[in-house]
């Protein structure tokens, strides 16, 4: 399996720059997400790495070989030694399991023998030996994926390039997928690069997530680390901190309208004034009214979500949404209630950061 370094990579189209010098390393062996909204590179970035788009500028290293450097593609796509699964599966639906596992290896010339020695353990991987003469209408959309996913594995590439792969695929299968994702690549020690614009799918599969926005890769690291400590507003608001209200800092202590003080974020803050506090609706926790600590407010909006329930609370001209675990039973819409935030689940910024 390969490394992969990427240098200053840029790509622009005409006058749009979708790229805008991005540099990562994705150590051998190890599963790296870009992880960012719709038209935010992440895409682009993959397929300049694959060779299906020419970047503008940079430097692509892939294990000892430099693919791209100068403006120019020194290695072509199909010299590059990728696997590479896309949104869309791609399967001809005119031929066995066994027969779209092969195709690639076909088109490489392999013997007849090696193509099937290939193609049984490629199923084997993903847990479809006794698939190979079924037709893809007669798949599920989870077996499909790993159908993909074989194909992919089948002429054992040195790097497997993953294209939002679960998107087509209902919540209980992309779980059920991102745990078979993980499997796969333990057992066979592969490097992957994923693209996806879901965080729980980045949080599960990474071992490193980079997060994209216009075209800048914005902040790099473990999965808890961005998570815990997302270095921009815009981070943690993508990380799911979609609670926000606007603070000032005054001696210490973070001051908000209506509501009072809140003890100051344990990391630094950069200025004084403006500044906005953000945080999870699954950090958020609800008392009774008449509780000692929090804020007073008032339930304006519930919705039972089966493990939780999803609430809309109204503090100090502030609506506060909070996610809350549903065995502790059930507020009532008007119901008076006290708010807390976790202590340190919580992200301070300056305004307009």
């Amino acid at each position: 399996m390969s490394r992969v370094e990427v240098i200053e990579l840029a790509k622009t189209y005409g006058s749009v720059r979708a790229v805008h010098d991005v540099s990562f390393v994705v150590p051998e062996g190890e599963i790296t997400t870009m992880l960012g909204p719709s038209g935010c590179g992440k895409t682009t970035t993959l397929r300049c790495i694959a060779g299906l788009e020419t970047a503008t500028s940079g430097r692509i290293v892939i294990g000892s070989r430099t693919v791209f450097e100068d403006g120019r593609d020194r290695v072509p796509v199909e010299a590059r030694n990728l696997g590479m699964v896309f949104q869309s599966y791609a399967i001809w639906p005119h031929m066995t399991i066994a027969r779209n596992v092969a195709y690639g290896l076909k088109m490489r010339r392999r013997s007849r023998d090696e193509i099937d020695r290939r193609v049984r353990a490629a199923l084997a991987l993903v847990r479809l030996s006794d698939y190979g003469e079924r037709f893809p209408g007669q798949l599920s959309g989870g077996q499909m994926q790993r159908v993909v996913l074989a194909r992919a594995l089948a002429y054992d590439p040195e790097l497997l390039l993953l294209d939002e792969p679960l998107a087509n695929l209902d919540a209980h299968l992309r779980e059920e997928m991102r745990q078979e994702l993980k499997r796969i690549q333990r057992e066979t020690g592969m490097t992957m690069i994923a693209v996806t614009h879901d965080q729980s799918e980045a949080l599960a599969l990474s071992d490193q997530i980079m997060v994209m926005s216009h075209g800048h890769a914005v902040q790099r690291g473990r999965p808890e680390e961005v998570f815990r400590n997302p270095r921009t507003a815009e981070v943690a608001r993508f990380l799911g901190a979609t609670n926000r209200l606007a603070v000032r800092r005054v001696d210490g202590r973070l001051l908000i309208d209506g509501l009072g003080s809140l003890s100051d974020h344990p990391g630094t803050v950069d200025g004084v004034g403006a500044m906005q506090l953000l945080f999870r609706p699954s950090d958020v926790v609800l008392r009774p009214a008449g509780a000692t600590e929090g804020w007073p407010g008032e339930v304006v909006f519930t919705q039972y979500l089966g493990r939780e329930v999803q609430y809309l609370i109204r503090c100090g001209g502030h609506d506060i949404t909070a996610y809350v675990p549903s065995h502790g039973g059930v507020f009532a819409e008007g119901a008076p209630v006290m708010v807390q935030v976790a202590p340190g689940a919580y992200f301070v910024f300056p305004e307009g950061a």
